[in-house]
C-alpha cells in the first residue's frame, strides 16, 4: 500500500509539472512571437545601438516600444516621473554583440498574466531563435532588483542611464 501511494503520488507531481511547464512554455512562445511580430518606435525615435550603462547585464542594445507603450512617452521619448505605462505596453531591448542582435530583452505589462511580478510586468529574455534563456516563469525574480532603483518611472531603467 505504501508503495502504490509514492507511485501515484509521484504520478500525480509530474503530471502538475508537466501542466506547469506547458503554461510556461505556451507564455515563452507567445510572448516571444509578440516580440519578433510586433511593429515598434525607436526610444527617442532614432535607430541606434546605445552602450550599456549603470552595470546593466544587457550589453550594448536597440530600445523599442509598442504603439501601447510609445503612447504613454512624452515629445521627448520618456515616461514621465511618476507615470505608469498601459497595460499591453510592450518594450524590448536588442541585445547587439557587434552588428548582430543575439538577445531579445522584453518587458510586458499584463496585469491578467500568471507570471506577471512587480509593477504588473512580465520579464522574459530570448535568443534570436526564439529559445528561452530568462523564461517569463521566473517572475522577474533577477530582474526587479535593479529595476526598482533609480527615478520611479515604472520599472524602466533606460530613461534615466541613456
Amino acid at each position: 500500500m505504501r508503495y502504490s501511494t509514492v507511485v501515484v503520488f509521484s504520478i500525480l507531481c509530474a503530471g502538475l509539472l508537466s501542466c506547469k511547464n506547458r503554461k510556461e512554455e505556451k507564455q515563452n512562445e507567445s510572448l516571444y512571437n509578440e516580440t519578433v511580430n510586433s511593429s515598434y518606435t525607436f526610444y527617442r525615435g532614432i535607430d541606434s545601438v546605445y552602450t550599456a550603462a549603470g552595470g546593466s547585464p544587457h550589453g550594448n542594445f536597440k530600445l523599442k516600444f509598442n504603439s501601447t507603450a510609445a503612447s504613454a512617452l512624452t515629445d521627448n521619448g520618456r515616461l514621465p516621473v511618476g507615470q505608469e505605462f498601459p497595460d499591453g505596453s510592450l518594450i524590448l531591448k536588442e541585445v547587439y554583440t557587434g552588428s548582430s542582435a543575439t538577445l531579445y530583452v522584453v518587458m510586458k505589462k499584463d496585469k491578467s498574466s500568471k507570471f506577471k511580478s512587480e509593477g504588473d510586468w512580465v520579464w522574459a529574455e530570448y535568443g534570436t531563435d526564439g529559445e528561452a534563456v530568462y523564461s517569463a516563469g521566473k517572475k522577474g525574480e533577477s530582474c526587479t532588483g535593479c529595476h526598482t532603483t533609480g527615478t520611479t518611472r515604472d520599472y524602466v531603467r533606460s530613461f534615466d542611464l541613456h
